[in-house]
C-alpha cells in the first residue's frame, strides 16, 4: 500500500484504545500496565500508541539524509491562537529551514467536521520555503491540517485551528427520562451495602498520613478498588477524587498520599472490576480476555452499557468521600483526563456536593457528533449501517454522553482541549465544555494533542490547589 495512503488511514482510524494524557493532576503518577514505557512516564495501555500523536505535538520534524546542513519542516496557523470567525479564513503554513540538497515533496489534507479528507500535494525545496494552505470556515467547528512527508521514515505533521467554538451545541436532545434514569441507578446502588474494606498499607503511611488499599461493592456483584489516604489526627479537610484514562492497569498509591500530606482526604479508583498492584502478566491477560474490546461492550443498551458499571463506581466513590467524618463539607474536587475527564463529569453531576471538576481532554463526548457533520469524541461510540447511525446505539450513547450530564452542573470547571487531538475531537469537547451551567473556563491548546501541554498541567495544578485550599 502507498505509504502516504496507509498513513493516512491509520491516523484517521485512532479510535479503539485510548492513550494516556499528559498531566492528569500536578502529581507524577506511574502506573503498572502491559506495555513498554511511555516518554510522559506513564505506561502506555493495550499496545496502542502511535508516534503520530507524540511527534505532531511539537509541528516540528527534523529531516535527515538531505544534505549536510540539519532542515526542519514545520507546520501552523497564521494566528497564535488557531482561533477565527465565520468568514475569515486560516491560512497554514508549511515552512522549511535549512538548505536542503533536494526538493522535499509530500501530500497534505485537510478534515473538517465528519467529512473524508482529499490528499493534495506540495513540494518544498530551497527555492521556495514554504507552502501556504487556506481555508475559509463556513461554521463554528474546528479544521485538522495533517502533513504526509514522501520520505516514509519521517512523522506526520498536524495543525489545528478553530471557529466560534464556543457556540457549537449538542447534536442530540437530552432524553426526556435522563434524569430520572439516572435517579433510579442511584437509587439501585444506593440498595446495595457498600461493604467497604480497608486494608491499610504500611509502606505508603507514615506520622502524618494513613493509607488505604480499599474495596467497595458494586452493581451485578461487581466490585470497586482504589487507594485512600488521609492526614492523620482529628480535623476537617477538603476531599479529592481522581478518576481515571482508559486502559486495563494498576493504580499507584502516591498518588493519593501526595494530597494527603497536603491536608486533603484522597480517593483514587480503578474504571474496572480489576485487582490494583498485580503483575504485568495479569493486566496483558485481562486485555486479550474478558475486558478484549471493553470500550464498546455493551453500546446498544443503556441497561448493559460497560460504562454503567463504571458511573456508577464514580457516584459510590463521591458518596463514600461525602460520608467521611473528615470531609469539611465545604470543598470537593473530581479529576481526571480523557475518560477520567468525562466521569469528572458524570460523577460532578451524580454527587452534586461537588464544588468544582477539572477535565482535561475529556472523553465521553458528542457522541452523536456525525448526526450535524462533527467528529465524535473517544470512544467513537456509534458504528454506521448504511451510511446511517445504528439506530440503538445512538439511543444508548444519549445515556452516556458528557453533553448531557453537563446540563445540570454548577460546579466551577476547568477543562482542557487539544486542538489537534485525533481521540477527543476538539469539537466534542467543546460541546461538553459550552453546555456546562457553572461558572467555567476553557485551557486551549492550539499546538497540542491528546497529551497536552506544560501550561495546562501549570494551570491545572493552580486551579486545583485554589479550590482545595492548597498553599503552593
Amino acid at each position: 500500500m502507498n505509504n502516504d495512503f496507509s498513513r493516512t488511514a491509520t491516523l484517521l482510524a485512532m479510535t479503539g484504545n485510548e492513550i494516556p494524557y499528559e498531566g492528569a493532576n500536578n502529581m507524577e503518577r506511574s502506573r503498572n500496565n502491559n506495555t513498554a514505557d511511555h516518554p510522559s512516564g506513564k505506561l502506555i495501555v493495550e499496545g496502542f500508541i502511535n508516534n503520530l500523536l507524540i511527534f505532531p505535538l511539537l509541528a516540528i520534524i527534523a529531516v535527515t539524509g538531505v544534505g549536510a546542513q540539519e532542515v526542519k519542516i514545520a507546520a501552523a496557523a497564521d494566528r497564535q491562537t488557531a482561533l477565527y470567525t465565520v468568514g475569515e479564513k486560516v491560512i497554514f503554513s508549511i515552512t522549511l529551514t535549512g538548505v536542503p540538497h533536494m526538493d522535499l515533496p509530500g501530500k497534505y489534507s485537510l478534515t473538517e467536521g465528519g467529512q473524508p479528507p482529499t490528499l493534495r500535494e506540495y513540494i518544498l525545496s530551497a527555492s521556495k520555503p514554504a507552502v501556504a494552505i487556506e481555508y475559509e470556515f463556513k461554521r463554528p467547528g474546528f479544521v485538522l491540517l495533517n502533513v504526509f512527508p514522501s520520505d516514509s521514515g519521517l512523522p506526520v505533521l498536524q495543525a489545528g485551528a478553530g471557529c466560534e467554538p464556543e457556540k457549537l451545541r449538542p447534536s442530540q436532545p437530552k432524553p426526556d427520562d435522563f434524569d430520572t434514569f439516572w435517579d433510579s441507578q442511584k437509587a439501585r446502588l444506593d440498595a446495595i451495602p457498600a461493604n467497604e474494606i480497608m486494608i491499610p498499607l504500611q509502606e505508603v503511611t507514615s506520622d502524618s498520613i494513613e493509607t488505604y488499599a480499599i474495596t467497595f461493592d458494586n452493581i451485578n456483584g461487581s466490585k470497586i478498588r482504589g487507594y485512600y489516604s488521609k492526614p492523620k489526627g482529628n480535623g476537617l479537610f477538603p476531599a479529592i477524587l481522581f478518576v481515571n484514562w482508559a486502559g486495563i492497569y494498576s493504580l499507584n498509591p502516591a498518588n493519593v498520599t501526595a494530597y494527603a500530606k497536603r491536608g486533603v482526604i484522597a480517593l483514587d479508583i480503578n474504571p474496572h472490576d480489576i485487582e490494583n498492584g498485580q503483575s504485568i502478566d495479569y493486566y496483558k491477560e485481562l486485555g486479550t480476555g474478558r475486558l478484549l474490546g471493553w470500550q464498546l461492550q455493551g453500546r446498544s443498551n443503556r441497561e448493559s452499557s460497560y460504562y454503567l458499571r463504571m458511573f456508577l463506581s464514580c457516584y459510590r466513590a463521591g458518596k463514600y468521600l461525602t460520608g467521611r467524618p473528615e470531609w469539611d463539607k465545604k470543598r470537593f474536587v473530581v479529576t481526571g483526563g480523557s475518560m477520567g475527564g468525562g466521569q469528572s463529569f458524570i460523577t460532578a453531576y451524580l454527587c452534586p456536593q461537588i464544588t468544582a471538576l477539572a477535565a482535561a481532554v475529556p472523553a465521553l463526548c458528542d457522541h452523536g457528533g456525525m448526526l450535524v457533520d462533527r467528529i465524535p469524541g473517544w470512544p467513537q461510540w456509534i458504528s454506521q449501517v448504511a451510511d446511517k447511525p445504528e439506530e440503538k446505539q445512538l439511543a444508548a450513547s444519549r445515556y452516556f454522553d458528557c453533553v448531557n450530564f453537563a446540563q445540570t452542573i454548577r460546579a466551577r470547571a476547568l477543562v482542557s482541549v487539544g486542538f489537534i487531538d485525533t481521540l477527543c475531537s476538539p469539537s466534542s469537547v467543546y460541546t461538553a465544555f459550552n453546555a456546562l451551567v457553572g461558572a467555567k473556563r476553557m485551557h486551549n491548546m492550539p499546538t497540542a494533542g491528546h497529551k497536552g501541554d506544560s501550561n495546562w498541567r501549570a494551570e491545572l495544578k493552580t486551579f486545583l490547589y485554589s479550590e482545595l485550599g492548597i498553599q503552593n
